[in-house]
Order: structure tokens, then sequence, then C-alpha cells
């Protein structure tokens, strides 16, 4: 047949059929309910007319609310946009027929007529009773709200221009002006071209706003094939949607059943146009194409078929829809829109070249989407806080802790990297993957602000637990659990200077990774040459604390960044550099020190480490501090010191650490008494280090030798003193020149303040030793107090400072048998032994210090005026024999001073002897002969190994019974020596 000519169609028979039955059955049952209701209306006569009329006010309300929610409407407005008044005439004829034959019913009207006529109320109350049933279910479940999702983002595409934050609205309106402007003919499909998340649906939807517009001309059916991917007939399926998808717009009866004849004979083809059918078929599938194009030319209706998510169905499946949509080109008013991702479509096929070919030939005209990375970069920076955003399931306090990580992530997209990262946060779909991944680890409870992390670390890391969980199971296997794996960086220390590498296998992990993406993050997150952290100062505390790649000795950053995102664990306050930071940063703008350390993250009582820390970032960054806040610094460390602890823990004592921080923080901010920076260190500006030391001049009554060392610090003072002064020997090799030029240079300010540090150290502790020796004296020497029995008599809290129930409750819980009551015993013993080593001994610096016994009281001969009266002071006062305590003393003295010996136990115990060496050591080795000689004796006599009594030290225990008796042999063997 020509073109242009077209066979009449055929009478719709069975739609007329069914038109008149409906009406004719209708008319009739209205007609029973009349009679019905005409008996009942006698017994209502005496009822008041306002109830009567509340009564049937009722009952039209609640069919009128029925018929609203029914959206009664919608099909009367189908009905006037069909134009079919063929089927009203046949209403009409169905109503009047029934009329004609109301003679022929006369048997049913003496039925009805003998009727109880109570059946009127009930079969009202029923009818009223059916129309609020649903009317009430409906009611109560739009009052039961469902929860609110409060933390995760769905994949939910969007449905308004409001939320449009991609910018694809003005194409999206170009588009669909174009799909509509273009005359309907067979065949014609457009493509709408991107990749997975960039907003194919989306455009879909605003275009699909903009047909809405156009009125009731444009049907717009959206088909997923993906929902039927499993269903054997998908050609039945998309033949049945269409039709109810046309019959809600618009009422055409006649559509039903041509749409299910072209159903049958579809069912019978296959791709390879072989008929399988066994049913015999009396017209073609064009000509029931024809049909069904008709109707839709009939009622005036444009369709616009839209096939989403084409890209995710397997080859089979694409090729049967795209055989579906082929098959009903015949449709003239149809128009197609595919929308997939040819890339995908093509990838894994064998012939992927012919596979796009054909394709792109099976699309008239094609539309490609592409994100701007500058588009999701201002949704990060402030979209997001508009009232259309996507994240408004997500409570507010946890969407400004996720904003920093946001930022970081807009950063990343404005960065030079920024294309390397578009595969892993390209579209809006991966950047709510990453944000659900941030909540998973219930960012609500970190505060970034109050951590070590490095945001950028911590987003790299995030990616690669979202894309390469392979990868990052096995970065957490090495790295978790104390263990360093070839992640971490591996410090080396070249001439002095800390260096920062790579290890030897992190190349070759990095090559076996054939991805180039998961190559970028990993390089991102642990090469040292890209981040820059090769010569990384080891005092930059901040760079050191945060980074990933550190992981090994005291920095656990990369286990602290994998606990989070696989345990949820954030790290304890205390443990992160960012709080000393901040404690430094508001002491430098005018809070005092004091008050920081009455704070609860730094109280003693509940982490003595967090003092120590902050005293320790403190100094790092003291060098610019200015004269009031180093005035405060040194003074408040002064003044904490007896609160802190100098009972060993190991080879620890809180007490000793303050020393040198007090130390350090002399050396970089006591001195150049300045509002700004610090002067140049010049020898005249430095030497106020001494000044302070010595109180003379501006801190005249308050040196640091007299408050160390006051009478309130007892020999605890002394302690903190002698090592204080031990310390700040240039032999030493302390990184303190400051302090140790000062020291020289007020001494003799001829004297060179560089070359051997031997001699740096003789010329610098000359004075420093002379002015403690001669305090040591006022108090000691010239009074006759013996030092080891006030050290006996200091009090057991004097050595727990602030942290005594600490201390206990630590070691309660440990299982170690060095229990602390010998942790005590040993300190006493250590304190005794160092304080009087140090002012007795002549020891030359040679790496160990210089000794105060090596000096003269005055002057600078140097002939050890002073350990001649130390000795004397000792044997005199501190060993007197003449009270039996300094005969304890004496023996105590001895049994401090084993030696380890090369051959192991000597004396049968602990591998701990006495020696000629070790018992003199430090003092005059004559005096010491002299000393036995004239008491030995007298001392033997009483008797001392059968003391239950024993001497407890860093390194060993000894006990009179046990070890007495070979020091007192070896003092005998020193003395018969001529």
């Amino acid at each position: 047949m020509p073109k242009s000519q077209q066979t009449m169609r055929m009478p719709e028979l069975l739609v007329f059929a069914r038109v008149f039955t409906i009406w004719f059955v209708c008319a009739g049952g209205f007609r029973v309910f009349f009679y019905v209701g005409e008996k009942f209306a006698p017994t209502i006569t005496d009822v008041d007319l306002i109830v009567r009329a509340i009564g049937i006010a009722v009952c039209l309300i609640i069919c009128l609310i029925y018929a609203i929610m029914r959206d009664v409407w919608s099909y009367i407005v189908r009905l006037s946009r069909s134009f079919r008044f063929d089927i009203y005439a046949f209403a009409i004829i169905g109503v009047w027929s029934n009329y004609l034959t109301s003679s022929w019913l006369l048997k049913v009207q003496k039925f009805l007529d003998g009727a109880n006529p109570w059946w009127a109320p009930t079969i009202l109350v029923a009818l009223v009773l059916v129309l609020l049933s649903p009317l009430f279910r409906t009611y109560v479940s739009l009052r039961r709200k469902s929860s609110p999702q409060f933390y995760f983002l769905g994949d939910d595409e969007i449905d308004t221009e409001e939320e449009d934050l991609l910018q694809i609205k003005v194409l999206a309106k170009d588009f669909a002006d174009t799909v509509v402007a273009s005359e309907a003919h067979s065949g014609l499909v457009f493509g709408i071209d991107g990749p997975w998340g960039a907003g194919k649906t989306s455009f879909i939807n605003l275009a699909e706003r903009h047909w809405e517009v156009v009125g009731n001309s444009v049907i717009v059916f959206r088909f997923e094939p993906l929902r039927y991917a499993a269903e054997p007939d998908l050609p039945e399926r998309f033949l049945r949607d269409l039709t109810a998808t046309i019959q809600r717009q618009i009422y055409a009866p006649e559509f039903r059943p041509a749409a299910s004849r072209y159903s049958r004979m579809v069912k019978g083809l296959s791709l390879f146009g072989f008929r399988l059918s066994i049913e015999p078929l009396s017209e073609t599938i064009d000509e029931l194409l024809e049909a069904i194009d008709s109707v839709l030319k009939t009622i005036r209706m444009r369709v616009i078929v839209v096939i989403d998510d084409l890209d995710r169905l397997d080859a089979k499946t694409v090729n049967n829809v795209l055989f579906t949509i082929r098959r009903t080109f015949k449709l003239s008013q149809a128009t197609y829109i595919l929308c997939y991702d040819t890339e995908n479509l093509v990838k894994g096929k064998d012939e992927g070249g012919n596979a796009r070919e054909f394709f792109e030939k099976f699309v008239t005209v094609k539309l490609s989407l592409f994100v701007d990375s500058s588009t999701l970069r201002n949704f990060l920076l402030r979209d997001w806080k508009s009232n259309e955003h996507p994240f408004l399931t997500i409570p507010s306090d946890t969407m400004l802790k996720l904003e920093s990580v946001l930022t970081e992530l807009a950063e990343i997209l404005k960065s030079d990297e920024a294309t390397k990262y578009l595969p892993l946060i390209g579209d809006m779909r991966k950047l709510k993957r990453f944000v659900n991944a941030a909540l998973m680890m219930q960012i609500e409870k970190t505060d970034f602000t109050k951590t070590d992390f490095n945001r950028r670390d911590l987003v790299n890391l995030m990616l690669l637990h979202l894309n390469y969980p392979g990868l990052f199971r096995r970065i957490y296997a090495e790295e978790t659990e104390g263990r360093v794996g070839v992640y971490s960086a591996k410090r080396d220390v070249v001439e002095r200077n800390v260096k920062f590498s790579n290890k030897e296998g992190f190349e070759k992990m990095i090559s076996d990774n054939n991805d180039s993406t998961s190559q970028f993050l990993l390089r991102q997150l642990f090469d040292v040459s890209v981040l820059g952290v090769m010569n990384t100062d080891s005092t930059n505390e901040s760079v050191l604390s945060s980074r990933a790649c550190f992981n090994a000795d005291e920095y656990r950053n990369l286990e602290k960044y994998l606990k989070l995102i696989v345990r949820f664990a954030t790290p304890d306050r205390q443990e992160t550099f960012v709080l000393y930071q901040d404690a430094v940063y508001r002491v430098k703008h005018g809070t005092s020190i004091a008050a920081i350390l009455e704070e609860p993250e730094f109280l003693l009582q509940k982490n003595p480490f967090t003092q120590e820390k902050f005293w320790s970032v403190l100094i790092n960054q003291s060098y610019d501090l200015t004269q009031a806040v180093a005035e405060e610094a040194i003074r408040t460390l002064v003044v904490y010191l007896p609160r802190y602890f100098l009972v060993y823990r190991g080879m620890w004592a809180h007490r000793r650490s303050a020393i040198y921080n007090l130390i350090y923080l002399l050396d970089r901010a006591g001195w150049g008494r300045t509002d700004g920076k610090r002067l140049n260190n010049t020898s005249e500006n430095v030497v106020e280090i001494a000044e302070r030391i010595y109180g003379e001049g501006y801190f005249s009554g308050r040196g640091l030798i007299q408050l160390l060392a006051s009478n309130d610090r007892g020999v605890l003072g002394w302690n903190d003193l002698m090592l204080f002064r031990l310390h700040c020997s240039a032999d030493m090799q302390s990184q303190t020149y400051n302090l140790r030029r000062a020291l020289i240079v007020h001494n003799d300010k001829s004297a060179p303040t560089d070359g051997l540090l031997s001699l740096q150290a003789l010329n610098g502790m000359r004075e420093l030793s002379q002015r403690i020796f001669q305090h040591f004296k006022e108090n000691y020497i010239e009074q006759s107090r013996n030092f080891l029995t006030d050290v006996d008599n200091t009090p057991d809290d004097a050595f727990f400072g602030d942290l005594e129930n600490w201390l206990k409750a630590q070691d309660s819980e440990s299982n170690e048998s060095w229990q602390l009551s010998d942790q005590l015993l040993a300190t006493r013993s250590a304190v005794k032994s160092f304080v009087l080593y140090q002012l007795a001994n002549r020891e030359y610096p040679n790496g160990s210090g210089a000794g105060c016994g090596l000096y003269d009281e005055s002057g600078n001969s140097d002939a050890g005026g002073i350990s001649l009266k130390m000795n004397r002071y000792i044997f005199g006062v501190c060993f007197n024999p003449d009270s039996d305590d300094n005969i304890f003393h004496f023996a105590d003295y001895c049994l401090r001073s084993l030696s380890s010996s090369y051959f192991g136990a000597v004396h049968g115990k602990n591998g701990y002897a006495a020696t000629e060496t070790s018992l003199a050591a430090g003092l005059d080795p004559d005096e010491f002969k002299r000393y036995w000689t004239d008491f030995g004796q007298r001392i033997k006599e009483k008797n001392l190994p059968t003391e239950d009594r024993r001497v407890v030290t860093q390194n060993y225990v000894a006990t009179y019974s046990g070890d007495l008796p070979y020091v007192f042999e070896t003092l005998d063997r020193m003395v018969s020596v001529p």
C-alpha cells in the first residue's frame, strides 16, 4: 500500500460494548436505590429538618473527600481531552436503554415494593463505611511520619531547578525545547552520553519539567530496563508500561487492545528475525503498529520515550532493548531518548570499535554531559549551605564538623593534581559516597580542629579505603598494632642532621600496583620527596605529628588515621600535638601559663605527661617569646618543680625532665629582654643568662641558684641544682650555645667561647661551681648538717610531688616486680650519691661534665680546693662514726658504690661487687684510706652484717648480710697496700 494511503480501521466493538454495559448497569443500580430510598422516606418525616440536612451533608462531604482523594478530577480531565463524543453517546444510550427496559422488570419492582424499608439506611451506612475505611487508613498513614534520615545521603536524582547545583538547568531547557520542536517521525533517537554520576537522570528530570509546561500534547514515558533485566519478555513489559503511562494521561480505551495484539506479535520474534510463534496471526506487525500510531494521532499526543541506565545492562539485554525500540519505529508520534555511557557499553567487548560505531549509528542526535571541577568546588565551598542542598538530612552541627573535610576536597579540585583526583571525586555520586564514608566514621564525635590529622592525608586515605579496599587492608595490616611497614618513612642522621627517606621496598610496592590512580594516592601519602619532608627539622612537631608517612618511634600517625577510618577511634585529646600548640599560642597572646596548667587537660593528677609535653612545645617555639612571656615561663617552671615527681619510672623522672626544659628555656628565651624579637645573640646580650643564674643586676635576690636550692625545697632542691649545673657543662654536648657562652663571658670576658668543648666547659663551669659550693658550704658545711640524714628525713610525698595517687595507681596496675616502694628507695639512694659526687669529684670535662671539686673556692688556679673541703665534710660530718646513724650512712654508701663485673657474679649475686676504684669514686682515695684505717675496726665491731637492712639502687639491690662482708674485705685490702 502506498504511504499516502491508509486502510480505514474496523470499529472497536468491544470498547463500545464495555461502555454501554457499564452505564446500563449503573442506571439500573440507581433506579433500585431510588425505589428503596423512596419507601424509607416516610419513616423519617418526624425527624427535624436540620438533622436530616446534616446527615445528607455528611454523606455528600464523605463522597466529595473520597472523590478528591481518588483524584477523580484527573479522570474527568482525561475524558475531556479525548474528545471521544462517540463514547459519550454510547454512555447515554446505555442509560436510555435501561429506562426502555424498565417495563420488563415488573417482578423486580414488586420484590422491591415488598422489601423492608430499613434496607435503605443499611445500604447507605454500608456504602459510607466502605468509603470511610480507605479514608481513615490514608489519614493514619499520613499522620505516621517515617523516621527522618539523619546521617547518610541517598543517591537520589534532582527533580527541580532549585536543586540544580551542577548548573545544568539551562542546557536541560534547551534540550527539552529541541525535542519538542523537532517533528515527530519514525526513528528519531536522542542520546544522552555521560559517565556514571554525571547527572543524566537529573538532566532528564529537569527537561521533563519543561515538557510539562508545553501542555497536554506531550506524554513522557520513563522506561527503566534495569528493573526488568531478569524478565524473559522485555518487549511485552515495554508495551505494558507504555500503555499504562498513556492511559494515565488520556482516555483511550481502544489503545490497550491494540497494544496487546502487538505484544503477542513480538513474542514470536527473535533478534535474528526468525518467527517462532505458534499462534496463528491474521495481521502483520506493521499493521498493528499503524493501529497504535493511529490512536496516538487521534488523541493528538506526542510520546517521549526515555530509556535510562542502558549502560548498566549486559550485552544481551542491551540488544533486546534496542530491538524493542527498533520495532516501534513505526510509531511516528514517538521520540526516543537513550541515557548511557558509551565507554561502559563497549567495555569488555571483543570488537569495541565496531560496537561503538553500531551504537552511534543507532542514535540520531547525541548530547554529551560533562561535570566541571569548578562546579563541584563551588558546591563544596558554599552551595551545600543553601536551603535546597542534598545534605539537609544531616544535622547542622555535624555539617559544621564536616565542613573542614569538604573544604579540603575543594582545595584538591583547585590544585594542579585535580585531574588525577577526578576518577575518585569527579561527580556528585562520588562526593555523596565520600560524605557517607565520613559520616560512617562518626564525624560528629570528632572535632578536627582539636586533632593532629592532616586533612589532605585523611582525604587520601579515605579515598584509598573507598576505591581500593585490598590495598587499604594491606596498609592496615602492616602499619597497626605497633608494626612498621614499607609505608612508614625511616629516619636517618646524616652529619648530625635528621633526614627522612622511604624504605627500600616502597618503590617496588608502587610499581606492583598497575592502577595509575592508586599509585598517585600512595605517593601523595607516603613519598617523602613528593611531600617535601625529606629534610624536616626534628623540632617541627606540627609536621612530624600530623603527616601519615611518619609511623615509627613516638609518632604513630598513620595508625591513628587507620583507627579513625576503620574503628572510628579518635586519639585522646592529650595525645594530640594541636592541644599543646593551641596552649602555646594562647600563652603568646596573653594567657598565663599557670592558668593553662590548671585546665582539666593539663592537670597533673590526671596525666603528668601533658605538662611535660606542653613545656617541650613551648621551648621549641620559645625563640620569639616576648620579655613578659619568657619571664613568666621561667618563673612558672621553677615554681612547678616541687610538684613534679622525682621517683624514677624506668629511666624517666618528671622532675629531671623539667630541669632540662629549664636549661633550654634559658638558652633560647632567657636573654635579650625586649618586647619583640630577641636581640642578636652577642656575648653582651646572652650574659643576661648568667645574671639570672647568679641573681645579679635586674635579677638581684632571685637568682636560680638560690631559688632552686632554697631551704624550703630541702635536699631535692639540691638535686635539682646539681643536675642543672651538670647539664650546663659544654662537654655534655647539649645544644645550649647561648647559655655556655654566657657562663664563660661572665667569668672571663677574654676567654674563648668556641673551640674545644672541654676548654669551654672548664672555663664556663668554674664560677658556677664556686657559687654553688659557696651556697652548699653556708647551708651544710658551716652548720655541720648531715646531708645524708636530711635525705632520709625527707617525706615520701616530696619525692612524689603532686602525683602520689597517680603513681600508686600506676603501681597497682603494673605486673612488674619493681614496685613503687623500691623505686622510692632507689631514688633516695640516687639523690645521696649524685649530689655529693657532683660536689666532690675532680673529673676534668671529658664528656661527662666538669666536677665541682676540680675548682678552688675562688680564683682560677683549679687546684681542687672544693674537693678537699667536700672530702673533709663527707668523712668528718656525714660518716663521723661518733653517731651510729653515720656508720649506717657509710655502710649504705659502700653498698651504693658496687660496680658491675665483666666476668659476671663476683659475690654470687647480681654481678655487682665492691672494688677499690668504685668505693672511692669521686672521693679522695687517701682520705678514704685514712678513714677506714682510723675507724674500720670500730665499724666492724658494730656487727653490721647481722642487720636486716638493704640498699636499693636503680641497677641492683644489696643487703647488709649478703654484700657488706665482701665490702669490708675490699676495704681491708685497700688499706693494707702501702
